[in-house]
């Protein structure tokens, strides 16, 4: 025989694993574990060690033989308490066969897998544990994460009022607009007066600052009403409000209307020219045959219709 072919490792299917640790006396058992490739350890149903190796018993920062005999929550509580849940969850299930969670210790990731190994009557005889450190998959995981959150933000946040934009909104109604629930929802289109004008005779940033500030008082306005807000463009937003009455979303207008009347917005220092919006709103009906592009052409005649009327206006449209 060869050297290759002598320490060529054998390969065991799990239930070839399982028999042979049913089929190993305590002694070798230990051995066995110990020569493992992963942290294990081999418990019984009270949680005490019977089998575990020095990979598991690093976690710990102990040694392999002396955990021998031990209660596992001498050690960790929290492995402990998922051992509980574990021995629990495969007393009640009968066909269950493994189960796995997550723990974190001393700046580390692990994720538990525990395998029963049942004996007459499906009663419990060992819980197999094996424990594997993910922590890197977690950090990777983690910067993942804020990648996409960096790039939701770009695509769907407003960079200068930090509100859900015009692509954000138009995700919205591809989510929620349904034709049988189409009468759910109002709109709600805000237009501030003159604004051009206004980031003339001040300036861009200024008027950067000043959209910001809005933002923040519609934002308090409708925080207690089933809506959402959305910046549309320089000088327009959207408000979507759901499940209400007509006159609740005419009243929430017109305190939105009010808010910014009341904050006095002057155009330069010392003039009597204030900051106004003008709205449309636009309820939608169930037998309206509408796409969400129709919808937002809709609020551009509701608010046309209300500057028809003049500066600081509400138009309804039916």
């Amino acid at each position: 025989m060869t050297d290759h072919a002598r320490h060529k490792p054998i390969k065991l299917d799990e239930q070839q694993f399982l028999e042979a640790i049913k089929n190993t006396d305590k002694l070798d058992l230990v051995s066995f574990v110990s020569n493992l490739p992963v942290p294990m350890a081999i418990f019984d149903a009270d949680a005490v060690f019977t089998a575990v190796n020095q990979k598991f018993a690093d976690i710990y920062e102990s040694d392999a033989l002396y955990l021998i005999g031990k209660k596992l929550n001498e050690f960790s509580t929290v492995v402990f308490a998922h051992f509980g849940d574990a021995v629990t969850t495969f007393n009640h299930d009968h066909y269950l066969e493994h189960l796995e969670n997550e723990f974190y210790s001393k700046g580390h990731f692990y994720m538990l897998y525990f395998k029963v190994i049942r004996g007459v009557n499906q009663s419990i005889q060992s819980i197999i544990v094996v424990c594997a450190d993910v922590t890197r998959l977690k950090r990777r995981e983690r910067v993942l994460l804020q990648s996409n959150k960096k790039l939701h933000d770009h695509l769907y946040i407003d960079q200068v009022t930090g509100l859900k934009n015009k692509l954000a909104l138009e995700q919205y109604l591809l989510e929620h607009f349904k034709d049988d629930q189409r009468e759910r929802y109002a709109f709600i289109k805000i237009d501030l007066d003159d604004f051009k004008k206004f980031n003339q005779l001040n300036s861009y940033s200024f008027g950067d600052e000043i959209l910001t500030e809005i933002g923040e008082y519609f934002t308090d306005e409708i925080a207690n009403d089933n809506a959402q807000l959305f910046r549309l463009n320089s000088a327009s937003f959207v408000v979507v409000v759901e499940d209400s009455t007509p006159w609740k979303v005419l009243t929430i207008a017109e305190r939105l209307r009010q808010n910014i009347y009341r904050k006095k917005i002057q155009y330069e220092e010392f003039s009597e020219d204030i900051l106004t919006v003008t709205i449309g709103i636009y309820q939608l009906k169930q037998h309206h045959d509408l796409n969400e592009t129709n919808v937002m052409k809709q609020l551009d005649v509701a608010v046309n219709l209300a500057k028809a009327k003049g500066k600081n206006s509400i138009y309804v449209l039916e």
